[in-house]
C-alpha cells in the first residue's frame, strides 16, 4: 500500500511519519566512495524494506548440501542470499592446511553463475595465544588472547598480528570488488554475547577493533563494496553499538519474535531513529512471513544445519515448513532476483475436514507467477505425477493427509518452470474450542491458556519457568482417544505425561514421553486405546530455562458407547496421502485391536488384488506389478471399519517413500 493511501485512512500524523520512515531507509551507505555496486545493492534492500522478506543460508564449509534440503523441500527453490564464512581464510587454518581462497571462490560463483546475494562474516581465530582447541580458536575458552591490551597499544606485536590478519582477508574482499561484486559484511559477530574473543573483555576494546578494521578496510585498502553489518542483542546485553558512521545495517542472531518485548520492539527502542535497516543475521527455525507486517525484517538467514528436520541433531524447520516460507509470495528467493518466468504455488495450507468425510476442498492459487517475456499458458496441477487440476486458481478435493502438489507453469515461448506447496487435510481436533485450565501462564506476553485450543498454529500458551506444570481439557464428553498430538514452541517439555480422566480428579497415564528433544517440535502420539471425559499434558521437566509453551493440544478419538466413527481421521484403518508409485511400499499402522485380522484390497471392479493380514501396529505391504494405475479399496474385517480408497501411481523416475497411516 503507497503512502498516500494510508494517508487517506490513517490521517496527517502517520503522513509525517511515513515520510521521515521513508527518508531514514534511504539513506546512503556509510562509505561515500563506495562502488556503483555497492549502491545499486542498497537501493534494492532499501526498495525490500517493509514489502518482502529476504530469504537466506548459512554455510561452515563450501562443500555443505544445505541448498539440496531446501531445494527438495520446497520443490526447487533456494534462498537469495548465500552466507559464508572466512573461517577457513583466517591466517591460523591456513597454517594448518585450509584453503584460504576457497570461500571467496564460493562466493563469486554464487553471485556471477547463480545471480544470488552475498553475505560474509568471519570465525575469526586469535591472532595468537591460542590455549585450547585450535580448530575453535575463535571461542574465548579457547585462547588468552587479550584484545583490550592489543586494542591500547599499537606497537605490540598483537596490535600487529591484528592488523595481519585483516590484511589477509582484506585481500579476498578486494578480489571480490575486482569481479564487480557487493557484499553484506557482518564482522565481530555476536560480540555483545562475549563467547568470541573478540567480545571478551570490555565493549570499548570491541569497538575499537572494528572501527580499526573499518579504517582499514576502507581507508587504506580501499575497500568500497561493503555494506557494512553490526550484530546486536538489543536491551538483552550490553549495547556495544560502534557508530551511525560505520553501522549500515543492524541485525540480531537468533530473535525474539514477542510483539510487546522482542527482539524488534528492543530495536525500536535503540535504534529506531536511526535510519539503519534491521536484519536477522542468524536465526534457527524459519522466518514467519505472517509476523511481517508487525516486524518487516529486511532478510533473515538460517545457520547452517539448523534448515535440517527437527528429528535431526540441531534441526529446526521440517519439509513442510521450509516448503511454506520458501513458497510464501512474501518471502523473496533466488529466481525473485532473476529476469523470466516464475512459478508461485501459493501458501502451504493446513485444513480442517469439517463433516468428517476424510476429504475437504481446497482452492490452489498460482496468481503470483509471472514473466517478463511472452505469456503464461497453462498452469498445471499434480500430485506424485497424476495432474489433478489446471488453471491459475483451481479447486480440487483432497483426501486426509499431507499432499505435496506441484504447479507447473508455461509461456508461449516454451519456457517451464515449476513450485510446489504442501496442502494438510487433517481431521477436527476433538479439543478444538473446548474448556481448558492451566497451571500458570506467563505474565505479560499474551500467551493466554486459550492459545492452545483456538486452532491457529501462530499462538500459543505458556507457563512460568518451573517445574511441574500442566494442560487440562474437558472434551465435554466421554471419548476413545486414539490420537494426541502437541505443536511444542522452543520452550518444550523433555519429560511429560499424558493422562486421561473421567472426573478431572482421578488421572491414569496413557502416555509417558521422556528425554524428548529439545527446541520446537510435534509430539504425535499415534495408537492410544484410552476413555476419559478430560486429558491433559503433565510436564516434570522443561528442555530450556523458560517454561511449557504450546502453540496446538489436538485430540483425536470417536464418541463413547457409539457405534459410528467419530471422524474419518479416526478410523482404525485409513490411508492418506492416498497417492503411490508401483515399487514403493505401501506402510499401514493400525490400532491395536486389528492385530491378527484380515484386509482385502479391491479394484473398482470388485476383484481382490491383495489381501493380508495386520501383524503388528505397522504393517509394510508392497505395491508391485499386480496393481494397474488407477483406484482401489483397502477393506479390513474388523467391526465399523470404513473402507479407503488409495490411487497407484505409474512408475517415475523420481522415487520417493510415501508414508500411509490408518
Amino acid at each position: 500500500m503507497s503512502s498516500t493511501k494510508k494517508v487517506i485512512i490513517v490521517g496527517f500524523w502517520i503522513c509525517i511519519i511515513l515520510f521521515n520512515a521513508e527518508i531514514l531507509n534511504s539513506q546512503p551507505l556509510v562509505n561515500a566512495n563506495a562502488t556503483v555496486q555497492a549502491k545499486e545493492l542498497k537501493s534494492f534492500l532499501d526498495s525490500v524494506k517493509g514489502k518482502k522478506i529476504l530469504s537466506g543460508q548459512a554455510f561452515e564449509d563450501v562443500n555443505e548440501n544445505w541448498l539440496t534440503i531446501i531445494s527438495n523441500a520446497s520443490g526447487g527453490k533456494q534462498p537469495a542470499i548465500m552466507s559464508l564464512d572466512f573461517m577457513n581464510s583466517s591466517p591460523l587454518r591456513v597454517s594448518m592446511g585450509t584453503n584460504p581462497d576457497e570461500t571467496t571462490n564460493k562466493a563469486i560463483d554464487w553471485v556471477k553463475n547463480k545471480g544470488g546475494l552475498l553475505e560474509m562474516h568471519w570465525h575469526w581465530d586469535a591472532p595468537s595465544k591460542v590455549t585450547g582447541d585450535k580448530w575453535q580458536a575463535f571461542y574465548t575458552k579457547n585462547t588468552s588472547f587479550d584484545v583490550a591490551a592489543a586494542m591500547n597499544d599499537v606497537n605490540s606485536e598483537d596490535y600487529k598480528l591484528l592488523v595481519r590478519d585483516i590484511d589477509f582477508i582484506s585481500e579476498r574482499l578486494l578480489r571480490l570488488q575486482k569481479e564487480g561484486i557487493a557484499l553484506l559484511w557482518r564482522p565481530l559477530h555476536e560480540a555483545e554475547g562475549k563467547w568470541f574473543w573478540w567480545g571478551a573483555k570490555t565493549g570499548d576494546a570491541c569497538k575499537k577493533l572494528y572501527r580499526m578494521m573499518y579504517d582499514r578496510m576502507v581507508n587504506y585498502h580501499k575497500i568500497n563494496n561493503l555494506i557494512w553489518v553490526w550484530n546486536s542483542y538489543g536491551t538483552t546485553k550490553e549495547n556495544w553499538y560502534p557508530g551511525d558512521d560505520v553501522v549500515d545495517i543492524i541485525a540480531w542472531d537468533y530473535p525474539d519474535y514477542n510483539a510487546q518485548t522482542g527482539s524488534w520492539s528492543q530495536y525500536q527502542q535503540l535504534f529506531g531513529t536511526k535510519g539503519k535497516l534491521f536484519a536477522l543475521g542468524e536465526s534457527g527455525e524459519l522466518f514467519n512471513p505472517e509476523l511481517l507486517p508487525q516486524q518487516p525484517w529486511l532478510y533473515f538467514i538460517t545457520w547452517a544445519y539448523m534448515i535440517k528436520d527437527p528429528s535431526q541433531q540441531n534441526g529446526k524447520n521440517t519439509d513442510s515448513w521450509i516448503n511454506k516460507v520458501f513458497n510464501d509470495s512474501r518471502v523473496l528467493t533466488l529466481d525473485d532476483l532473476q529476469p523470466g518466468l516464475k512459478a508461485k504455488a501459493g501458501t502451504s495450507q493446513i485444513l480442517e475436514d469439517k463433516d468428517g468425510n476424510g476429504k475437504e476442498w481446497v482452492t490452489l492459487d498460482a496468481s503470483e507467477s509471472s514473466t517478463q517475456t511472452g505469456q503464461i499458458v497453462s498452469y498445471n496441477w499434480s500430485v506424485l505425477g497424476v495432474e489433478i487440476a489446471t488453471g491459475a486458481n483451481a479447486s480440487v478435493e483432497l483426501p486426509l493427509g499431507m499432499h505435496e502438489v506441484l504447479l507447473t507453469v508455461k509461456t508461449n515461448t516454451g519456457e517451464t518452470k515449476t513450485a510446489k506447496v504442501i496442502i494438510t487435510v487433517k481431521a477436527a481436533s476433538l479439543s478444538k474450542k473446548k474448556s481448558f485450565i492451566a497451571s500458570s501462564t506467563e505474565a505479560n506476553l499474551g500467551n493466554s491458556a486459550a492459545n492452545a485450543v483456538d486452532g491457529d498454529y501462530t499462538t500459543r500458551w505458556s507457563s512460568v519457568y518451573s517445574d511441574p506444570q500442566w494442560y487440562q481439557i474437558d472434551l465435554g464428553a466421554v471419548f476413545t482417544i486414539s490420537q494426541v498430538t502437541i505443536s511444542w514452541e522452543t520452550a518444550s517439555a523433555k519429560n511429560y505425561r499424558l493422562e486421561v480422566s473421567d472426573d478431572g480428579a482421578s488421572w491414569k497415564t496413557i502416555a509417558s514421553k521422556s528425554n524428548m528433544l529439545a527446541g520446537a517440535r510435534t509430539d504425535d502420539t499415534k495408537g492410544l486405546n484410552a476413555s476419559g471425559r478430560y486429558i491433559r499434558m503433565y510436564g516434570t521437566e522443561r528442555t530450556s530455562q523458560w517454561g511449557y509453551s504450546i502453540f496446538e493440544f489436538e485430540v483425536y478419538g470417536k464418541e463413547s458407547n457409539t457405534t459410528g466413527i467419530f471422524n474419518a481421521e479416526m478410523n482404525r484403518v485409513k490411508l492418506y496421502p492416498n497417492f503411490i508409485r508401483r515399487t514403493e511400499k505401501l506402510q499401514i499402522e493400525c490400532t491395536s485391536d486389528l492385530i491378527s485380522s484380515n484386509f482385502r484390497i479391491y479394484n473398482l471392479s470388485g476383484q481382490v488384488v491383495k489381501q493380508g493380514k495386520f501383524v503388528e501396529n505397522i504393517t509394510s505391504l508392497n505395491i508391485d506389478e499386480s496393481f494397474s494405475p488407477g483406484m482401489y479399496i483397502f477393506k479390513g474385517n474388523g467391526f465399523g471399519l470404513q473402507p479407503v480408497k488409495f490411487l497407484v501411481c505409474a512408475l517415475h523416475k523420481q522415487q520417493r517413500t510415501l508414508v500411509v497411516s490408518c
